[in-house]
């Protein structure tokens, strides 16, 4: 009878990556789903002690034991979420307000020829946006100054643009304007230099067995460059950097195949 071989077991990788981020007791909070990863990673690194034989004039290698293992490896996403971007950030989401209630006197120094960004405060440095109503007074507030010939207004970004050779000089202005009633999404960034969780890999490969991963214990810190504007047309990505621990009461990496349906 012929010899029977095994039937080799090429893989090509895809699937869906989560991360189940830890509260500040150490407890998992739920799965955020990362979109689409083009890379996750992982990379084992051993070290050695080794022991020599000096009984001898050669000196052998007579024992050598693995005394220490590191697994890190990558995460990289394009899918510029939310919840990805406050990860990358290593800072949080909210829903912020913007209420409906005029302005009247926004007094701000002006020079000509520079822009001004209405609402801008401490507690919200990127100032309001959609907004009605816009009027350029002088610092009395008896001179009305005229849009398109003294300044130019973008009512969408809430941008205030101060024409040189009109009539506004440089000193004190009167903004007032009336934000549009609405809520919108802020990410900014915060203390925490890595974010502790679990990561989850549920795969759907293009060829081969399905295999699911889970580490129970990771560590994700953000690095690599964020483009903020860019002359090509790569889609931006987050990358991350991936360290796998061992809990206490488990292993650190699991990977299981699908249940056969009988």
């Amino acid at each position: 009878m012929a010899l029977v071989h095994e039937e080799q077991k090429y893989t090509i990788p895809r699937g869906r990556a989560y991360f189940n981020p830890e509260d500040a007791n150490g407890v998992l909070t739920g799965e955020i789903a990362f979109g689409n990863c083009p890379e996750v990673t992982v990379t084992i690194e051993t070290e050695k002690a080794e022991h020599f034989s000096s009984m001898t004039g050669l000196r052998e290698k007579d024992a050598s034991v693995v005394v220490q293992i590191d697994r890190t490896g990558s995460l990289v996403c394009d899918n510029m979420s939310a919840s990805n971007f406050a990860l990358w950030m290593s800072g949080t989401r909210e829903v912020v307000t913007q209420s409906a209630v005029a302005v009247t006197a926004e007094l701000r120094a002006v020079i000509p020829g520079r822009f001004y960004q209405l609402g801008s405060t401490a507690g919200n440095p990127l100032g309001v946006r959609n907004v009605t109503g816009v009027t350029v007074k002088n610092e009395a507030g008896a001179v009305t100054y005229d849009a398109g010939e003294d300044y130019n207004v973008d009512l969408e970004t809430g941008r205030i643009q101060i024409i040189e050779g009109g009539a506004i000089t440089a000193g004190n202005v009167n903004f007032g304007y009336t934000p549009v009633a609405s809520t919108f999404e802020r990410v900014k960034t915060g203390s925490a230099s890595e974010i502790r969780g679990a990561l989850r890999i549920v795969s759907d490969n293009a060829t081969g067995g399905e295999r699911d991963f889970y580490m129970p214990k990771v560590t994700l810190t953000p690095d690599g460059d964020l483009p903020i504007i860019a002359e090509g047309t790569d889609f931006v990505q987050l990358s991350f950097g991936l360290e796998v621990l061992k809990p206490a009461n488990a292993e650190a990496i699991y990977a299981d195949g699908r249940p056969v349906v009988p």
